[in-house]
């Protein structure tokens, strides 16, 4: 069985955890921020995989977006953790994990959002890998 999407979470959370200590809510695990806190948000959205070499045993290309919100308290200024996610990942970066290798092929900053008391930048790193056909 092959853990292709894992892998690919797992080589970008890695990356993200050694940024700095900026405390990052992880999906589907329990986190509760404090009013003052400044935290950052991780979502990988997987895009389509499409075989792109010839033959049954072909290699297939996998394109994601690692998103990732800077979240902090409405009202607090703009942070310059986006231009520091931005940097950390800068185009070009190959990430590895369970021996799956993917490359950052950009990174964008989106528009903010204000939901309640919370003030939302995202940041995108789009990413790309290459891997054996499924089995």
């Amino acid at each position: 069985m092959s853990t292709y999407f894992n892998d690919m979470e797992a080589a970008l959370s890695v990356h993200l955890d050694s940024l700095d200590d900026t405390p990052i809510a992880w999906p589907n695990i329990a986190y509760e921020p404090s009013a003052s806190a400044v935290f950052l948000r991780p979502n990988l959205i997987p895009a389509e995989t499409s075989q792109v070499t010839l033959g049954t045993t072909g290699k297939d290309e996998t394109n994601a977006i690692y998103q990732v919100d800077v979240v902090q308290p409405r009202g607090a200024g703009r942070s310059s953790l986006p231009d520091t996610i931005a940097d950390h990942f800068k185009r070009g970066t190959v990430l590895s994990y369970n021996g799956l290798n993917l490359r950052v092929r950009s990174v964008s900053i989106g528009s903010a959002l204000l939901d309640g008391a919370w003030y939302f930048v995202p940041v995108s790193i789009s990413v790309q890998t290459y891997t054996g056909a499924r089995t």
